[in-house]
């Protein structure tokens, strides 16, 4: 078979552009190609020079696999990991100041003791990791998983939980002061003495949480799911806790001074010997709920259901109760 070849004269000035842009075309891709193998390069040498110094300030890690590795105390400050894998790897004692994890999987990775301060972290898979005394402070979190993770004495002040899952998680004496939980899953977390004050949980998931001796003062709990927690000893001085239903809830001895409670369902509610003194409890549902032992000082009960309610040695003074009457038996 003859191959003709036609002279370049003969081209039209249609054939010649084409010409140039397929050119053109399969240079760029070339460009690319190059650009990308270098990239990789590139990525490759930081991470051994990495693993080697364990220093890479503000450096690009995007999509590195670093599975198991050892960057104890490692300093990554403003560095970008978004969606590397990290999975099981020790970062005990780094510094992660403003770095940004976006996406990244820290499935059972060590971080106690690790500075996140300010960091971005939205929807990243912490399952399982150890964060023993972690900061967090001032960090986005929204849509991350916690599930079952070790974060005893975590520091989460002013952190942005929205959405997060923080599901079975042992936050044991964290603070949470001031954090962002709006819609949070803290189903049956261990929250013992740990500090939520201040912290916004409007529509948070609660349910058999341990915030036995927890603080909780001015937060925010607004049609917060509470039922079967335990708040024994705890503060919830000047909460909103409206509209919630406490269902199987155990408020022994918590106090609720000023607290909001009102439409809320207390029903058959363990809240003996607990202080309610200016408490707003309108049109809450308490009936059935042990009320012994209760300081209802100033309290208002209007329009609230009391029935077979235990009342025995509750005190009452100006309180106003459900008929709209004031009760002062206990004001001398």
């Amino acid at each position: 078979m003859r191959i003709v070849l036609l002279p370049f004269s003969r081209l039209d000035s249609k054939d010649i552009r084409a010409c140039v842009i397929l050119t053109l075309f399969f240079g760029f891709l070339a460009g690319l190609a190059g650009l990308g193998l270098a990239t990789r390069l590139e990525q490759a040498n930081r991470l051994k020079a990495l693993l080697e110094s364990k220093s890479c300030q503000k450096c690009d890690l995007d999509g590195a696999r670093l599975v198991k590795a050892n960057l104890k105390q490692a300093k990554l400050e403003d560095a970008t990991l978004r969606g590397a894998n990290l999975r099981e790897a020790s970062l005990q004692n780094a510094s992660l100041l403003r770095a940004i994890l976006s996406e990244a999987n820290l499935t059972q990775a060590n971080l106690n003791g690790a500075n996140l301060d300010e960091a971005i972290l939205n929807q990243v898979n912490l399952t399982k990791a150890e964060l023993t005394e972690t900061d967090f402070s001032g960090a986005y979190l929204g849509d991350s998983i916690f599930q079952e993770a070790s974060m005893v004495g975590v520091n989460l002040s002013e952190a942005n939980l929205t959405r997060a899952n923080l599901s079975l998680a042992n936050l044991r004496d964290a603070n949470l002061g001031d954090a962002i939980l709006t819609r949070a899953n803290l189903r049956a977390a261990d929250l013992r003495r740990a500090d939520l004050g201040g912290a916004d949980l409007n529509n948070a998931i609660l349910s058999e949480a341990n915030l036995n001796r927890a603080t909780l003062p001015k937060a925010n709990l607004t049609r917060a799911d509470l039922t079967r927690v335990d708040l024994q000893d705890a503060n919830l001085g000047g909460a909103d806790l409206s509209v919630i239903n406490f269902t199987g809830a155990n408020l022994s001895r918590a106090y609720l001074g000023e607290a909001d409670l009102s439409q809320s369902n207390l029903s058959g509610v363990n809240l003996s010997a607990a202080i309610l003194a200016r408490a707003d409890l309108s049109d809450s549902n308490l009936s059935g709920a042990n009320l012994t032992g209760v300081n209802l000082r100033r309290a208002d009960l209007s329009g609230a259901n009391l029935s077979g309610a235990n009342l025995s040695d509750a005190k009452f003074c100006r309180t106003k109760m459900p008929d709209g009457s004031t009760n002062n038996r206990d004001c001398s």
